[in-house]
């Protein structure tokens, strides 16, 4: 994981939407990783990422979780799970991205 990541927590800035921050911030730091943790307060961006229920959280502009407040393991494993699938998805050269074979 050598590329820089985005990790995103969209929330109004509730106490459960600090805690799931925090728990971005440290998931990113015991991943050891290349990452920038954003947090988004402002309602309109919020809205645009079709985010109903707050805390949510993206990852590289993908949301992958809404309306729980997730501990720094469960965000670590999202981020595994997410960089994994990014890496199986360019390893094939044709347009379909390994999904016709």
């Amino acid at each position: 994981m050598s590329e820089t990541k985005v990790v995103a927590v969209y929330g109004s800035g509730c106490k459960n939407c600090k805690a799931m921050h925090e728990s971005a911030l440290k998931a990113v730091a015991d991943l050891g990783i290349n990452a920038r943790v954003d947090y988004i307060t402002d309602i309109v961006e919020i809205s645009a990422k079709g985010i109903m229920s707050a805390p949510a959280l993206a990852i590289d502009g993908k949301v992958v979780s809404m309306g729980k407040v997730l501990d720094s393991n469960a965000i670590s494993k999202l981020i595994l799970q997410e960089s994994e699938a990014m890496s199986d998805s360019g390893s094939s050269s044709c347009s379909c991205g390994g999904n016709c074979c």
